[in-house]
């Protein structure tokens, strides 16, 4: 769907078939001027907009929803239109994020769509093993295509896809010394062991699959975010090897100088002093030496710049991607970063970029989203880390000397008021460095029916703060793996307890393992947040935050007047009124709504209401025990 503005006009121009139906809506609907009263065939709309928006901009969401064939999903895409108070009028152009839902899976682990290429090919032929947690097990580009074909993303409501890295990798490591009797070998299945940067791993696929993936992507209107790697090659290198080879018999000389900045193309340590060099400026240890022990690139040489950039944007033209994930960001200097983006807008190419920062300080994180790194949003580690402290898992650290949901405002106001763009940080409470929230749930002591209901309380707080919700493959089947596979390995731990591949896909499969609640709620989840446009953009106020003797309640309000959308979380074992909270007196203050019923988005009966108190309109009814509640007007 494609829109053209102007004035407060905007015309709206999409492709049609004979075998689908559009209908179109807009959130908010007041005051819009010539949508279809129902489904349509045409292929061009124009509708008139508000003017004299007042001192606020107002920002319109258009929804796109094709029915296609019997028994095939509906297909949904959406542009964001922002009228400023002067009436100028501004399109979102691309995808517009803020309003998507992010679906995360590393390719490897999520389907075996072609067993052909399970060994590989050239460049890298290592057969796979998967009887072995650290092997290749068959997840492919094929895979992925396939269930976007049979709707399996659309029904589940994510809007977007982030795949990890495709590149080709290198040679697989030795594994753990303890606890592997068998000697299996860890094998870079994840994609983070680049040996090429331009080509993608036989593995995976070849350059025609990922085309025609992102292509079946684009035709059911979901985007591709595809991870790309600048900090490190893969181990064992053959660059890095040739280097550190040259170092050794003396014909390359290690040292300081401007000279070999711009001659090394990555850091090594000094024999003498231990530091790691060539370095440009103040020494950084995190910048400036091996993370884990690959590869060290050293992003100053204008060379290495050179051969990043260009991979980065050989990705973004031979395949049309979306967006991008940027590995292990905080160990690269902002010089690199600021080159970076201003070569990929250069060769017109920007597309919507997030860091991998993990850490839980939001101002550290914050910095990367500022216009001089040159980020557009990062994933939202101080959301993450507020949200497992909070009190939904037990024996946990504070977090800024927080143990409850206040855990959580205080991220929200500090992401606020550190990130340059908010509402582009990515949430979740599950990731491929994390164990999954299930696992820390059981962990614990949280056991049966609590489980999902702590859970699905983690994930109403990634959906309706502000931020792009992320799913984590096997999130939608209750997956549980506390460890990564090669920790698991030399731990001993059991294999129940290691993070799985994707197995669950269907709902009779789900229902056999009695986990379909995690799908459902997900869904749900998900419709909810791709239809209410103040969980997209709206502001955050807020209602009850608790103290350190207060009930573990949370309340807060996204938007505003008949547009907003209420969120109520009692993170305790017992009911709790709200009128009984400290100071709520008639209940909790809710600025700009009307008085009214208010309808649960989640399914079911609300047992919240708005009523007049005074002058203002309060918010009164019961929470049930560990239960949270999305409410609207």
């Amino acid at each position: 769907m494609a829109l053209n503005a102007s004035g407060g006009a905007v015309t709206l121009v999409w492709q049609t078939s004979n075998t689908s139906n559009y209908a179109l809506s807009v959130q908010p609907s007041t005051g819009v001027i010539g949508l279809p009263g129902g489904a349509t065939t045409v292929t061009n709309l124009s509708v008139t907009l508000p003017g004299d928006t007042g001192a606020t901009a107002v920002t319109y969401i258009f929804t796109l929803t094709a029915n296609g064939a019997a028994g095939t999903p509906p297909a949904t895409a959406s542009t964001q239109v922002t009228v400023a108070a002067d009436n100028s009028v501004a399109v979102l152009p691309g995808v517009n994020w803020p309003a998507q839902v992010i679906y995360f899976l590393m390719t490897d682990r999520f389907d075996n769509g072609n067993t052909a290429n399970d060994n590989g090919g050239p460049g890298d032929d290592q057969a796979a093993q998967p009887q072995n947690p650290m092997g290749w097990y068959g997840g492919d580009f094929q895979g992925v295509t396939d269930r976007i074909d049979t709707g399996y993303f659309t029904q589940l409501g994510a809007t977007a896809i982030w795949m990890t890295p495709p590149y080709l990798q290198g040679a697989p490591q030795p594994g753990p010394a303890s606890n592997n009797p068998n000697g299996w070998q860890q094998f870079p299945y994840h994609g983070y062991w680049p040996w090429n940067f331009d080509a993608p791993d036989p593995h995976f696929g070849s350059i025609a699959d990922l085309q025609t993936l992102v292509q079946t992507a684009h035709n059911n209107y979901l985007a591709i975010m595809l991870g790309q790697i600048v900090n490190d090659a893969g181990y064992g290198d053959p660059p890095y090897v040739q280097e550190s080879n040259a170092i050794v018999s003396g014909q390359l000389t290690l040292d300081n100088s401007a000279q070999a900045l711009q001659t090394f193309w990555f850091h090594h340590a000094d024999p003498v002093t231990g530091q790691c060099e060539p370095y440009a400026g103040t020494y950084n240890a995190m910048i400036d030496c091996p993370l884990d022990g690959l590869p060290d690139f050293n992003s100053d040489n204008t060379n290495v710049q050179t051969m990043l950039d260009q991979a980065t944007a050989g990705w973004l033209t031979t395949y049309g991607l979306d967006a991008i994930r940027l590995d292990a960001a905080m160990y690269v200097p902002e010089s690199f970063w600021a080159q970076y983006f201003a070569y990929l807008k250069s060769q017109n190419l920007a597309p919507y970029a997030i860091a991998e920062i993990f850490d839980g300080a939001p101002d550290f994180v914050g910095g990367f989203t500022q216009p001089s790194v040159g980020f557009d949003g990062a994933e939202n580690y101080p959301l993450y880390y507020a949200i497992t402290q909070s009190g939904l898992v037990s024996n946990q650290p504070p977090y800024y000397g927080y143990t409850n949901l206040a855990a959580v405002n205080y991220a929200v106001r500090q992401n606020l008021a550190n990130d340059a763009q908010p509402y582009l940080m990515v949430n979740f409470i599950d990731d491929q460095d994390v164990p999954r929230f299930t696992s820390m749930l059981t962990n614990s002591g949280v056991t049966g029916s609590d489980v999902l209901a702590h859970w699905q309380i983690a994930e109403v707080l990634s959906f309706t703060l502000p931020g792009i919700p992320m799913i984590y493959y096997g999130d939608e089947a209750g997956m549980a793996g506390t460890w990564d596979p090669y920790q698991a390995v030399a731990n001993g731990t059991p294999s129940d307890n290691i993070r799985q591949p994707m197995t669950l896909f269907t709902a009779a499969q789900r229902q056999a393992a009695g986990v379909q609640g995690y799908y459902t709620w997900l869904q749900t989840l998900a419709h909810v947040r791709t239809q209410q446009v103040a969980l997209a953009t709206g502001a955050y106020t807020p209602l009850f935050v608790p103290s350190s003797s207060d009930p573990n309640v949370y309340v807060y309000l996204r938007g505003s007047g008949t547009g907003g959308v209420l969120v109520a979380i009692n993170a305790t074992g017992v009911s709790v009124d709200l009128t009984q909270l400290p100071n709520a007196g008639s209940g909790l203050v809710v600025p700009g709504m009307p008085v009214g019923a208010l309808s649960s988005l989640l399914g079911g009966t609300s047992s919240l209401s708005l009523h007049a108190c005074g002058s203002n309109t309060c918010l009164t009814g019961t929470l049930a025990p560990w239960s949270a509640q999305v409410v609207a007007p």
